[in-house]
């Protein structure tokens, strides 16, 4: 018998209230998001939403090494399709369930807590940051890495990377870069970094929160509190460099800041681990796209975001980062530019024309419920 990839059980509470535990189930993948997967929490969402015995949600994994390594590339892209995709209907209607569930969970009427606990990558950052209190344990790794794949940050990446601190987003985006829980609190990637074994502490704390007594999130993270790791003897790398990058790179055009971002390379490899993995095409649309989003809402966002997944996808970019890191595995993609001082301004203009009449119809959108946005559908 098929075991679901998704797993849903409920948790009694006082006074005959429920928590939602929701648990991914795909561990041979690492939880990637297949959309059978987006399609089943769209369902469990559903059915929260409209029973009132439930006052919170809590997301974690059925293996701590990964809470979600993202969304399931290969089937995106017809597994790395050669030249590019001729027949968008699937990765469209994909992508617009995807970004659909993150704006639901980031606009959810009752708490979500997420447990981030081993890889939180691309897609798995979407709902991960969707959560109201997001945390994290010492054995986390966080990135939004689309970039390295011929693809940019999306599930709101263009979004939340704005909320990153001295607008450090922006080089988080255009490199892929992983980081570790401490880098993730001093990002506001994270709420909190706990210990792994303090899963079972929270939960059964959780059991005993008044929940009719007032706001629930103040009392949920008073249980949390209590449960956190120590600081650690040093600060993280992003802390400590962090300040001297965002002066470097503040008020430049994209390709300022790759610039800045190969000096960095240099000089602190460490920190921009990586970065000569980024398509130089991806990585300057995900600048530009970082800068247009800064003072945009994340239904504005995704709806940007899932333009440029449509255009990279008929491009060919996308599909080729994809066939050389997960299908034939040589680690040697061919991309458009080889370097990102021969992008073309004509092609990042073709990808960053902005949505119209001619992108959607009536019959190819999808209503978000949860606020006034709409997803495309093509």
């Amino acid at each position: 018998m098929h075991e679901a990839t998704v797993q849903l059980e409920y948790a009694p509470l006082q006074d005959g209230l429920l928590l939602a535990r929701v648990c991914f189930n795909r561990p041979q993948a690492l939880n990637a998001l297949d959309h059978s997967m987006i399609q089943e929490l769209l369902v469990i969402l559903d059915d929260i939403e409209a029973n009132p015995q439930v006052v919170c949600v809590w997301i974690e994994s059925v293996t701590e090494r990964a809470f979600c390594a993202g969304g399931d590339v290969r089937d995106v892209t017809d597994q790395g399709r050669a030249g590019g995709l001729i027949d968008l209907s699937h990765a469209s209607a994909y992508l617009a369930d995807e970004y659909l569930l993150d704006v639901r969970l980031r606009l959810s009427p009752k708490p979500v807590i997420a447990w981030g606990d081993g890889y939180i990558l691309g897609g798995g950052m979407g709902v991960f940051q969707g959560a109201h209190i997001r945390i994290v344990t010492p054995h986390s790794q966080l990135a939004m890495p689309e970039v390295r794949i011929g693809f940019v940050p999306d599930c709101g990446g263009s979004w939340f990377l704005n909320r990153v601190p001295y607008g450090l987003g922006q080089a988080l985006a255009m490199s892929g870069v992983m980081v570790n829980a401490a880098d993730a609190l001093y990002l506001n990637l994270a709420d909190w970094r706990l210990p792994r074994q303090a899963k079972a502490d929270v939960l059964a704390l959780l059991q005993g929160v008044a929940w009719g007594s007032g706001d629930a999130l103040s009392l949920i993270k008073a249980c949390i509190q209590s449960q956190q790791c120590p600081e650690e003897g040093h600060p993280s790398g992003w802390a400590t460099q962090g300040p001297a990058l965002a002066a470097d790179i503040r008020h430049h055009t994209p390709s300022a800041v790759w610039a800045v971002l190969e000096r960095w390379a240099e000089r602190d490899p460490e920190l921009m681990h990586g970065l000569e993995l980024a398509s130089p095409g991806a990585a300057l649309i995900a600048g530009y796209q970082f800068q247009r989003a800064h003072l945009q809402n994340i239904g504005q966002c995704v709806i940007q975001e899932h333009d440029l997944g449509m255009r990279l996808l008929q491009d060919g970019e996308w599909c080729e980062g994809v066939r050389a890191l997960l299908i034939d595995k040589d680690k040697a993609p061919r991309w458009r530019f080889g370097s990102v001082a021969d992008v073309e301004p004509s092609w990042i203009a073709a990808m960053m024309m902005s949505h119209g009449l001619a992108w959607r119809t009536p019959a190819e959108t999808r209503a978000c419920r949860a606020c006034d946005c709409t997803l495309i559908r093509r």
